[in-house]
């Protein structure tokens, strides 16, 4: 049974798909601002560090000018186009256009990317893997810990394996950032094409767009790509791949597939795994067609308690309880590092925690221990806009709220970050509401949220690249 159109479950007000022509339109407006973005880059930072221009703004560059070039020579009445048909349908299909969409944001990241990371445990795990190995060399900078005289890092084990190719070729020398940058581009594009699969118009995708690849503190994570913030960053395309196959043809094998390589770059996120089931049925699939998601749950708890056993003899992933009780801060309580008494402190960081104020430039200051999400993205607040009466809606709030739940218990919440960025791996689902909610123009609340959204994360971003945290 295929699965229901959207708007058959829902009472969408968003509009259609965008036509061929506007696609086509938008995307080569939009290659046109990744090679101006990518050149500005390439011109300026010789000029002012004496060095060669980032390899990443340089590849966007001949992206983008390729697909300029395609634009203009494939198109009705041309010769290519009658010689390659298909490359004229590829050229109009919306899938053209999130393409061009990761080229822009892969431009725009890498051009204000910061220096590669110190903290690129992951690149020493995929190291390690490629010689036969689960256990690392971690300096004393480094969070680990040390089990048989061997040391092993705190995360799972989807970023290591996202690093490979690099470690590959550049062995340990590998930029951990660069492949944070390229990840994040991806995200976007991603995020463009499920927006597509929700029947938003381009006015509504670019508004969007510009919230998620700006307005939030993914660009930042994005563009630093140190240990945490690259294994939550790791997460996102598959979350957003998931849901984008949920409202696309709702295959079940490949939600699940999908949600497990989630779970495995965010251990939290199995717990989106029901909610995935229930919008599946929900955009028509049959109970017993559920089924297929199991293989993809199957091979991630393989995965999962695989790695467990060969690093602690045990099918369970003890590291943060031993880091835990030998936590360098002292946090160490009884109850393990997840407690129902670390609630009010999480929801402190989440919805209240304000940045500072000094006399000293620029007054308002981002502080180490983060800032609340709607105090940096206010536009989130949009995501209440749906009826969570209706099936869908509901379910995707679940899923957020689920998948927050070990974030929201866990012992410390988060240092040196912009916002509190244990919730990125949530911000796919939030991102979805707000656009199920979107009218079928974007509205002026809209607009304001998302201009206020962007002052603040560039403003806040700036402070910290320049002046460091609290100004």
């Amino acid at each position: 049974m295929d699965a229901l159109p959207l708007s058959a479950l829902e009472d969408s007000q968003t509009p259609s798909a965008a036509e061929p022509a506007e696609v086509q339109d938008v995307a080569r407006w939009v290659f046109v601002v990744a090679a101006l973005i990518a050149l500005a880059d390439i011109l300026a930072v010789p000029w002012f560090t004496h060095e060669l221009p980032n390899s990443l703004v340089v590849a966007a560059l001949a992206l983008a000018m390729v697909g300029i070039v395609a634009d203009l020579t494939i198109g009705p009445g041309r010769a290519a186009s009658e010689r390659w048909p298909w490359l004229e349908r590829a050229l109009v299909s919306d899938r053209w256009c999130a393409f061009a969409v990761g080229i822009l944001f892969l431009a725009f990241y890498a051009a204000t990317t910061s220096t590669p990371t110190p903290y690129n445990e992951h690149v020493r795990l995929a190291w390690a893997l490629l010689h036969g190995r689960t256990w690392v060399d971690a300096p004393s900078y480094m969070e680990h810990v040390v089990v048989g005289g061997r040391s092993y890092i705190l995360h799972p084990p989807l970023s290591a394996i996202l690093m490979l190719p690099a470690v590959a070729i550049w062995g340990e020398a590998a930029n951990q950032t660069a492949v944070a940058v390229v990840l994040g581009a991806i995200s976007i594009a991603l995020w463009w094409r499920l927006m597509d699969r929700l029947g938003l118009g381009a006015p509504a995708k670019i508004w969007l767009t510009a919230f998620f690849g700006v307005g939030t503190t993914f660009w930042y994570e994005a563009t630093l790509g140190s240990s945490w913030d690259f294994a939550l960053l790791a997460s996102v395309p598959f979350t957003l791949a998931a849901l984008g196959e949920v409202f696309g043809e709702a295959r079940p094998w490949v939600v699940g597939l999908l949600a497990a390589l989630a779970a495995l770059a965010r251990y939290d996120l199995v717990m989106a795994w029901p909610a995935y089931a229930l919008m599946l049925v929900a955009r028509g699939r049959r109970w017993r067609e559920l089924a297929w998601m199991l293989p993809g749950f199957a091979a991630a708890a393989l995965i999962y308690v695989a790695y467990n056993e060969v690093r602690f003899r045990t099918p369970n992933d003890i590291a943060l309880w031993i880091w835990y009780n030998q936590d360098k801060y002292r946090f160490a309580r009884p109850g393990g590092p997840f407690a129902l008494r670390d609630l009010p402190f999480n929801l402190y960081t989440l919805l209240f925690m304000a940045p500072s104020y000094s006399d000293k430039f620029p007054w308002i200051h981002p502080e180490f221990m983060g800032q609340a999400i709607i105090l940096m993205s206010p536009a989130f607040i949009l995501a209440l806009r749906p009826s969570f009466l209706r099936p869908i809606p509901a379910l995707v709030l679940a899923a957020a709220i689920l998948s927050s739940g070990p974030s929201l218990l866990v012992y410390a919440s988060g240092f040196a970050q912009l916002g509190p960025r244990y919730y990125v791996q949530v911000y796919p689902f939030l991102l979805t509401l707000i656009a199920l909610g979107m009218p079928r123009k974007p509205d002026q609340l809209t607009k304001i949220l998302t201009v206020v959204s962007i002052v603040l994360v560039v403003f806040f971003t700036w402070q910290v690249r320049w002046y460091g945290w609290g100004g």
